[in-house]
């Protein structure tokens, strides 16, 4: 009697054995099934990637080098050089004209926009005509504009401008190195043009954003950004900023220094011109608070830190004066007032 419940017991422990091996086994024939011929996601399945289709660039914008870059044109022919190797990444050629266009007629080194549409990039040189037209001294300090792809923390980004090393000396902590100035558009937003007019017009009715708000204003703000930075170059006296050498480094040191949360010292005289302006100009009364906050909800500049960043509003003014003109903010209006009168 104990032979045969031993037998049964061990029957039972194969027969549930086989039972797991077969489920398995099915289950791994059905995901194969499931899947592309090239094992690749099947048509319609949820994924991370799938979500970014279309969405997403072959632009990478963040490459860094060590060489010896021996003179400025030289470091502008590197920068050059980098954009045309970020353009063999894609197949766009209408847009491609504009992308060689906006660098013979802007100064720019390297212009990338990669899949973007037709329409969206027409708005973008429409953004660079103006601010170029009315800001001349812009020409030929911005080295690259691009589009990339934005992941964690800055995936919620529409975009970025900033300085960023490119090449470094072959022998660390040497000079000269070279600096690109880039405004960056996150493919996941200018690419999906439909999305982005929604979104315009959704932060115009929440007055986050200025009035009329689209998005070559988009990029006006980001130039905007871009105006203020040649200003504090300029006060700094820090010239050909995309290569430093040991005669320049001091002036770029300083202009770094001046651009952190911390210090914004540039900005702050600025935005301190134009709000005496807002008053006895245009006889407004109200705190520098409610200054800023005249132009949108976003020039406020409130950061998550609690502090406050004085380019967000001046860009903010930019694009309302690109946008509204003579019926743009008074601040804003006073914000651009303050920058010409130097």
């Amino acid at each position: 009697m104990n032979r045969n419940k031993k037998l049964l017991f061990i029957a039972c422990g194969l027969l549930l054995l086989i039972s797991i091996l077969a489920g398995m086994l099915i289950f791994l024939l059905s995901g194969k099934s499931a899947g592309n011929a090239d094992g690749g996601e099947a048509e319609g399945a949820w994924s991370a990637r799938q979500l970014r289709k279309g969405l997403e660039t072959a632009v990478e914008y963040d490459g860094k080098y060590n060489s010896y870059i021996s003179s400025p044109e030289e470091a502008r022919k590197a920068i050059r050089e980098y954009g045309e190797l970020q353009r063999e990444k894609y197949s766009n050629p209408k847009v491609e004209e504009i992308e060689l266009e906006m660098e013979k007629e802007f100064g720019l080194c390297a212009v990338n926009l990669g899949e973007m549409d037709e329409a969206t990039a027409e708005d973008v040189r429409r953004a660079f005509s103006y601010m170029y037209e009315t800001y001349p001294q812009l020409h030929g300090t911005l080295t690259n504009f691009t589009v990339g792809n934005f992941y964690g923390q800055s995936a919620s980004y529409t975009a970025l401008t900033r300085n960023q090393v490119f090449i470094i000396h072959e022998t660390d902590g040497e000079f000269p190195y070279v600096v690109k100035y880039e405004i960056i558009l996150n493919a996941a937003k200018f690419f999906d043009r439909g999305k982005m007019l929604a979104e315009c017009e959704r932060q115009v009715a929440d007055g986050y954003w200025p009035e009329n708000t689209d998005i070559s204003s988009i990029v006006v703000h980001e130039l905007g950004h871009q105006l203020l930075n040649v200003y504090a170059m300029d006060q700094y006296g820090l010239e050909e900023a995309w290569y430093i050498t040991e005669q320049n480094a001091d002036a770029y040191s300083m202009y770094v220094t001046d651009s952190l949360a911390d210090n914004q010292t540039v900005a702050a005289e600025l935005e301190k011109r134009a709000y005496g302006l807002w008053q006895e100009a245009y006889g407004n009364t109200g705190t520098v608070e409610q200054f800023r906050e005249s132009i949108s909800l976003y020039a406020r500049g409130l950061q998550p830190d609690g502090g406050i960043s004085y380019g967000e509003t001046f860009a903010e003014a930019v694009a309302d004066v690109y946008l509204n003109g003579e019926n743009a903010a008074d601040a804003s209006r006073a914000m651009v007032e303050a920058l010409e009168e130097n």
